[in-house]
C-alpha cells in the first residue's frame, strides 16, 4: 500500500494523489485554459507566497542557474 504526502498532515494513496492531475488533463471544461491552481480537483487561489512576484523572479533565476550548472557539468 503506497502513500504520498500531499500536505503537512494529509496522506493519500497514489490514485487519490493523481486525481487532480488527471482531472486537469482530461476535463473538457478546462480545454484551452491555463494558469489556474487546483487542489483536490477544485479550482482555488494559491497561497500568498505563491503569488509574490519577487519570489517568482528569485525562483526563476535560481532555476536558470541550476540548469546552467547542470548543463556545464554534463558537457565536460
Amino acid at each position: 500500500d503506497s502513500t504520498v504526502l500531499v500536505s503537512n498532515t494529509t496522506w493519500t494513496d497514489p490514485q487519490q494523489g493523481a486525481a487532480t492531475t488527471v482531472y486537469c488533463a482530461t476535463a473538457a471544461e478546462l480545454e484551452g485554459l491555463g494558469g489556474m491552481y487546483f487542489n483536490n480537483c477544485c479550482r482555488c487561489l494559491p497561497a500568498q507566497e505563491a503569488q509574490d512576484e519577487a519570489t517568482a523572479a528569485a525562483l526563476w533565476e535560481l532555476s536558470e542557474r541550476l540548469i546552467q550548472e547542470r548543463i556545464g557539468r554534463q558537457s565536460k
